[in-house]
């Protein structure tokens, strides 16, 4: 694209100086071949070979230059697509290291600790505050509620119940229904089949006889205490296996998918070790690679015996492994190559190939008795020094259409003899 239109420039620039006399070397094809077929029939008419401007053929050449930017850019993309799809493509047979996965182990058992104890103590603060509602201030019982919700963000709402299981005090959002009972556990989830899972705290009453303070923790709460960096997805579930919390979002009570996360879970529940290491266990589906582990919860507090697990899953290639990195690099190389294709084709496209286009339409309405529209060069390169050229011949064409006419109006029959 380059060498024909350094080739028009100096013909354009040979035509304005007034030298007509050689004929003007016309490329062979796209818009540099509609330009010099423009630039020789101009020629001719300002030479005045008596060349009817109309009969001069036209070289009708249908590949412009937008046809080497797509063989270009599809010469670039074959290189730069298999490289970023294809190049260093990792499979199931990566090997892990034992040590990454001890480590999502160690980590996940601490997620399950905190998670155990941040419940604990939201029951020991529901204990605390259950001693400061007496028989005799049943009035200052709002108040007291309201007081310990604003200093205890961990709760949505507070209130008590009564033996007969009908709210006497509250404060918060709306309260759910408590079932008494000697054998139900002070921590409890209900609301099965609604938007979310309810996680009710409750701790009786002293100066009350059959009366309960309840506390809704905030289901946001404990998604806070699982969003950890580097775990991948990590959630909790119950000893049925459906999702209390996560740390990416959920669905109430979703069921962990079959397969070997869910063993692992039912292994751990029962003490029993699975995988290459104790509740952490290496996962190969097709061609993706996971390490998954589960913590259930052990150890002191009412929360001990609640059933639940913290059960994370991270996905191999986020870990600092040969075999992955090697892919990211291949996939970043796709990408930046395919950035270079499309800006630097794109550029070519603007600055080159489209003013070369409207060059040749200016061109052709020129040669074809257009004298009256002027010609703005926009660029300072070699498409605008040819359309500098072409406005001077412009010029010179209109200066000799208008001599043509005065002298054919000074050799018409009755002029002369006056």
């Amino acid at each position: 694209m380059q060498r024909p239109l350094l080739r028009l420039f100096l013909e354009s620039r040979r035509l304005a100086r007034g030298d007509l006399t050689r004929p003007v070397s016309v490329p062979r094809w796209g818009e540099a071949a509609r330009i010099g077929t423009a630039l020789e029939r101009l020629r001719r008419q300002l030479a005045g070979d008596g060349t009817d401007p109309g009969a001069a053929p036209r070289r009708r050449i249908r590949v412009g230059g937008r046809g080497p930017l797509v063989v270009t850019a599809v010469l670039l993309l074959l290189w730069c697509v298999p490289v970023g799809l294809l190049l260093n493509r990792t499979d199931d047979s990566v090997s892990v290291p034992t040590t990454m996965v001890n480590d999502q182990r160690d980590r996940t058992d601490l997620i399950a600790d905190r998670l155990r104890r941040a419940l604990n103590e939201a029951q020991a603060d529901l204990v605390s505050t259950s001693r400061l509602i007496g028989e005799e201030t049943r009035q200052d019982t709002g108040p007291i509620l309201e007081e310990a919700l604003r200093k205890h963000p961990r709760y949505r709402a507070l209130y008590v119940v009564d033996a007969n299981g009908d709210v006497t005090a509250r404060a918060g959002s709306e309260p759910h229904d408590w079932s008494l009972g000697k054998d139900l556990p002070l921590v409890r989830v209900s609301g099965k089949g609604g938007k979310e899972p309810i996680v009710q705290g409750s701790a009786p009453l002293p100066e009350r006889e059959g009366a309960t303070l309840v506390g809704e923790i905030r289901v946001g709460f404990l998604n806070s205490l699982l969003a950890r960096p580097g775990l991948g997805d990590v959630r909790v579930v119950d000893s049925e296996g459906l999702t209390i919390a996560a740390g990416n979002g959920f669905l109430a009570f979703e069921e962990l998918p079959e397969g070997p996360l869910s063993d692992l879970v039912r292994a751990a529940n029962m003490r029993v070790g699975a995988g290459p290491v104790e509740n952490g266990l290496l996962i190969r589906e097709g061609n993706r690679v996971s390490v998954g582990a589960a913590a259930p919860f052990s150890g002191g507090g009412v929360t001990a015996d609640i059933g639940w697990t913290v059960v994370s899953e991270q996905d191999a290639s986020r870990f600092q492994i040969a075999p992955y990195e090697r892919e990211d690099r291949s996939v970043l190389a796709g990408m930046l190559g395919l950035a270079a294709i499309i800006f630097c084709l794109g550029w070519v496209h603007l600055v080159v190939v489209r003013p070369l286009r409207a060059l040749a339409v200016s061109a052709e309405k020129l040669v074809d008795g257009d004298l009256k529209t002027v010609l703005y060069p926009r660029y300072q390169d070699e498409v605008g020094a040819v359309v500098r050229s072409l406005e001077l011949l412009r010029q010179q064409a209109q200066a000799h259409r208008h001599n043509q006419a005065r002298r054919s109006a000074e050799t018409r029959p009755g002029v002369g003899g006056r």
